[in-house]
């Protein structure tokens, strides 16, 4: 089961905290960070770092130190508008890893996004912006959001620059410090000694009264190479637009999803999800849903009760000896199974 990245408490830094190694931007995420994320949508409940307007010099008063230059050096790369960001997030509160791969080139943005049950990201050419999701097999046209990035804020806003007590051999570490009232986040960027590239950050979330949580982002390639041939709708042609179903169409699609990734009535129950209300359903609660309680194939199968083993062999005996019934129920068994495979595909 795939955790929250963030407590709801430790959301409110989300899209301060999470923008710098991918920008997890939830399609999803919804973030989301997405959040993604990982893939469950969250929201910012208290101020955000752009919300900060201090001078360096208010900064270093308040104990932080100027914004170190090998951070400086790698907003460069961000302010140039055009780059690829790839890297693999891994924390307390996630379930696994999560791979993203970001590509801007000027107003044209794309996020691919890797989870445990498969793929979800997000593009935008010129005016138009689109979410896509191969987990779910659909997509939808949607507002393009502004971009974030956690370094360009750190940079922009003066974010103080704190005095780090990690020792380290391999890496340079700069720290950055951000201070709410109830809770503080503390962001650790390691350099390599050599040539200063930014090799990972470790993003610490302390919020009063809970545990903290720990994010680490090892970042796998930031350079100014992009591949354009990424900007495009390929994945019109293979998914379902979403908002183009009817109520009907909607409940179909939604209830194959559901039998295909093993969730029960229980979990949707949970989610706030009602069963026969999933002709009305929206993308981003279907997209919660699927990703937060489905199941792959060895899952299921790990989770499959001995006594629905034994129901569904009664179930299949009674029909063998019954040679007078037609046999469409196995027929639209197999069908159900042959969806769901190409779903776990997707």
């Amino acid at each position: 089961m795939v955790k929250k990245i963030i407590t709801a408490a430790c959301a409110t830094v989300i899209c301060f905290a999470s923008g710098g190694c991918a920008d997890i931007s939830s399609s999803s995420e919804h973030e989301s960070s997405s959040e993604t994320t990982g893939s469950a949508p969250e929201e910012s409940r208290a101020p955000d770092v752009s919300s900060r307007e201090e001078s360096p010099a208010e900064s270093i008063a308040q104990g932080g130190l100027p914004t170190g230059e090998k951070l400086k050096a790698v907003n460069e790369i961000y302010k140039g508008g055009r780059y690829t960001l790839e890297c693999t997030l891994t924390g307390t509160d996630i379930d696994g890893e999560i791979k993203i791969k970001r590509i801007v080139n000027g107003s044209e943005i794309y996020q691919l996004q890797s989870e445990r049950l498969g793929e979800h990201g997000s593009v935008t050419l010129g005016d138009k912006s689109y979410d896509f999701d191969y987990v779910c097999g659909m997509y939808r046209e949607t507002q393009g959001e502004p971009e974030l990035n956690v370094i360009s804020q750190i940079v922009k806003q003066n974010v103080p620059r704190t005095e780090n007590h990690i020792d380290s051999k391999d890496y340079d570490v700069e720290q950055y410090t951000f201070t709410g009232d109830t809770y503080i986040t503390v962001m650790d960027f390691f350099f390599d000694k050599k040539d200063s590239h930014l090799v990972k950050y470790v993003t610490t979330y302390s919020v009063e009264g809970q545990d903290d949580i720990v994010e680490t982002r090892e970042v796998t390639r930031l350079d100014t190479e992009v591949d354009e041939s990424l900007f495009n709708a390929y994945f019109a042609d293979q998914l379902v637009n979403f908002d183009s179903m009817s109520e009907q169409q909607k409940e179909g699609f939604c209830r194959g999803l559901i039998a295909g990734w093993g969730i029960t009535s229980g979990e949707m129950h949970d989610m706030g999800i009602a069963a026969d209300k999933l002709g009305e359903i929206g993308y981003d609660d279907l997209f919660r849903l699927i990703h937060t309680c489905g199941k792959t194939r060895d899952q299921q199968t790990d989770n499959s009760s001995e006594i629905d083993s034994s129901a569904a062999e009664e179930s299949l005996s009674e029909s063998e000896q019954d040679s007078s019934l037609p046999d469409s129920g196995n027929e639209s068994s197999a069908e159900g199974k042959d969806s769901s495979e190409q779903k776990e595909q997707g």
